[in-house]
């Protein structure tokens, strides 16, 4: 404001100097014109000329001026008005910059308390997994004996349907928490998506006989033979999916499909479809039947679950590029389907492939066992001898180094979490001198949690509890034939 003033001051100050200027021109013109007034007529017109043109210029070096000044208050108004958007947009951009800070606090904040709800569930997991481990596996030998009364018999299943059932809860919970954490990472294999997608029907017989469902698998004959895949998250949503159709379905039939969207020199596009004759889900539920603890009404199933799966479903679908669709029409049934595409693997053995053979050696096998749980170490010494092997059970990680270094073992099954000397540490020290005997880890933790470090050290494989009889023989199986 100052250099405002100081401006129109200079310019005022201008005027009165080319007002000046101009009076005192014509005072000595008329001076000169009467004391001339005998010259000639020549000299005075020269004067004359003269004096116009001195007065021209005089005008247009006002004009100049005028200009100038006028040009100088419209570019300070322009700075001014420049001046003050500046110191608004600087104000907005530092409430911006305030704003931010407290959203990447809040966010770092959020983080935290997600990671540490992530590693509580996981921990609470763990603990509920080791006594499951005990009633699911005690149910599973009572049920191998052949001398116990039917009624006994019926009990004992409806006993390990509920273990079997909380374990599965516990799961889909941990599942849900790894993937809101960002824990949740893919890990593509080499897989035979005919035998996988056989297996996983075959583990739904005993829940369709009881509901009085047809099992009917559809994979076409093109299908190339080794896909890479994730194939625990292929396993998952698959069995989200038919076991979601199998609850909702009775004396009625439940497909598993895959088609073949298109097919290249490299890759496939394969869409699965898991489809259903049953209830149908009504068009008011179908927008909300992929969000967590959605359900469709009681009126429609007594055991509803925990509404769960199809969440799961949708986000492992998400994270492999995928979407999962929905067609359904209440009282006729519901179609679930996804596309994926997928790498072709044209050369791979097909013994490598088949972690299910369920082919044993007939040769003696010993097997070393350190688990510390005295209830586990019951249930896996009496799979071990179902299956046909004999077995030594010790009590912790330092125990089974020492029986290590002094006797023969052909495998050796390793929990992880042990007093004195842990799993991990153990096996560390075991292959500072063996090399070759193969160790498979035992957790009750969720195995992708585990697995990276697992194998990083020498461990060749690992398995998560509670242990099936089969999961077990089939993991045995695949590290002792040869």
């Amino acid at each position: 404001m100052i250099f405002l003033c100081c401006i129109v001051f200079i310019g005022y100050g201008q005027i009165n100097y080319v007002a000046n200027e101009l009076s005192l021109l014509q005072k000595n013109s008329e001076e000169k014109l009467e004391i001339n007034t005998n010259q000639n007529i020549q000299k005075k017109q020269k004067i004359v000329t003269d004096n116009q043109k001195y007065i021209e210029e005089i005008a247009r070096k006002d004009l100049i001026i005028t200009i100038f000044f006028v040009g100088s208050i419209l570019f300070l108004g322009i700075l001014f008005f420049v001046f003050r958007k500046y110191k608004s947009e600087k104000k907005s951009n530092d409430n911006l910059k305030k704003e931010n800070q407290k959203l990447i606090e809040a966010k770092i904040e959020a983080e935290k308390l997600t990671n540490t709800k992530s590693q509580f569930i996981s921990t609470v997991s763990h603990e509920l997994r080791t006594p499951l481990y005990g009633v699911v596996g005690i149910t599973t030998l009572l049920l191998e004996e052949n001398d116990i009364a039917l009624k006994h018999k019926k009990l004992l299943r409806s006993l390990k349907f509920s273990g079997d059932y909380l374990l599965d809860l516990i799961n889909k919970v941990l599942k849900i928490s790894k993937i809101e954490s960002n824990n949740e990472k893919l890990t593509k294999t080499p897989t035979n998506l005919f035998k996988l997608s056989q297996n996983l029907l075959h583990s739904f017989e005993y829940q369709a006989k009881n509901k009085n469902n047809e099992l009917i698998l559809e994979i076409p004959q093109e299908l190339p033979d080794v896909l890479q895949v994730d194939s625990l998250k292929i396993s998952e949503i698959l069995i989200n999916l038919i076991g979601n159709s199998s609850k909702f379905t009775e004396n009625g039939k439940i497909w598993l499909r895959i088609k073949i969207i298109s097919l290249e020199k490299a890759y496939i596009t394969i869409r699965y479809e898991v489809e259903d004759n049953g209830v149908g889900i009504p068009e008011d539920k179908r927008e909300f039947v992929f969000e967590k603890f959605s359900q469709v009404g009681r009126e429609f199933n007594k055991s509803e679950g925990t509404g769960l799966g199809l969440s799961i479903v949708k986000n492992l679908l998400e994270m492999m590029g995928s979407q999962i669709h929905l067609d359904s029409k209440e009282g006729r049934g519901t179609r679930f389907y996804f596309d994926l595409k997928l790498e072709i693997i044209k050369i791979k053995e097909e013994q490598d492939l088949d972690t299910h053979n369920n082919t044993i050696s007939n040769i003696y096998r010993r097997i070393l066992v350190a688990e510390d749980n005295k209830i586990n170490q019951i249930v896996t010494k009496n799979f071990l001898n179902i299956i046909g092997y004999d077995c030594i059970i010790v009590e912790n990680g330092f125990n089974a180094l020492q029986m290590v270094q002094k006797e023969d073992f052909d495998l050796i099954l390793m929990d992880l979490n042990m007093p004195y000397l842990n799993g991990t540490e153990a096996t560390k020290r075991i292959r500072e001198f063996d090399q070759t005997t193969p160790i498979i880890a035992l957790t009750a933790s969720e195995l992708s949690e585990v697995e990276e470090e697992c194998l990083k050290i020498g461990m060749n494989d690992i398995i998560n509890k509670p242990l099936n009889k089969n999961d077990l023989k089939n993991i045995i199986a695949k590290h002792l034939i040869h």
